[in-house]
């Protein structure tokens, strides 16, 4: 696998790592990270459409962007992926054409099946899906227990308008599946996530399911 990692800041791109032998008109897949009021511009996505013409373009709105050791706030963080022996097939849909979330993570499943499928990352708009049942739905088919990973989008602390896009400007509701085939990908995982305490303690009696 070969990678390059650009940044869009202040209405320019900066190269921050470009692995040798790099071929972006070989590139297959792309994720681009940002905050909804920068990843929604359609310059990057147009950007990124001309740059990898052949690849798979994920935007997805985040909390915040890292570049190792830096983290950043108003930017859109890009990783370009050029894999030597793996496959890799993207499924879509968006909520509002599932009764739940639950249907929809089956759904995407059913469009990524396939004998070889060695891993899934999925990404999903956080304020209308419920990724409990996202990832219920979608393993209901995984009967090969593939290894499935990915994250709900983030829009700093305002819990609103949580953009994702596959192939196009982000818009509001989608749903992701990235699947990728063949058994030369090696893959390693890791989380890390806090909330400060803060506040009287409160008692929730009801809340109403996504």
């Amino acid at each position: 696998m070969k990678m390059q990692q650009l940044q869009y800041t202040d209405k320019a791109w900066k190269i921050y790592m470009h692995a040798e032998e790099f071929d972006r008109m070989q590139c297959q897949l792309v994720l681009a990270f940002g905050p909804s009021g920068v990843i929604t511009d359609t310059a990057v996505f147009n950007y990124l459409e001309r740059s990898y013409p052949e690849a798979h373009i994920i935007l997805t709105a985040a909390a915040g962007e890292v570049i190792l050791p830096q983290l950043f706030l108003n930017s859109v963080v890009v990783n370009a992926f050029q894999f030597d022996n793996t496959i890799v097939h993207c499924a879509e849909t968006n909520i509002s054409k599932h009764a739940n979330s639950y249907e929809a993570g089956h759904c995407l499943m059913q469009q990524l099946q396939q004998s070889d499928l060695y891993t899934a990352f999925l990404m999903a708009d956080n304020t209308v899906v419920n990724g409990c049942e996202l990832l219920a739905g979608f393993n209901k088919l995984n009967s090969q227990a593939i290894l499935v990973s990915g994250g709900l989008t983030g829009n700093r602390c305002q819990f609103s308008k949580a953009f994702v896009g596959l192939n196009q400007a982000p818009g509001d509701g989608v749903i992701i599946a990235i699947g990728f085939y063949g058994r030369q990908l090696q893959l390693n995982q890791d989380s890390f996530g806090a909330w400060n305490e803060y506040g009287p303690v409160q008692t929730i009696t009801a809340f109403k399911e996504i």
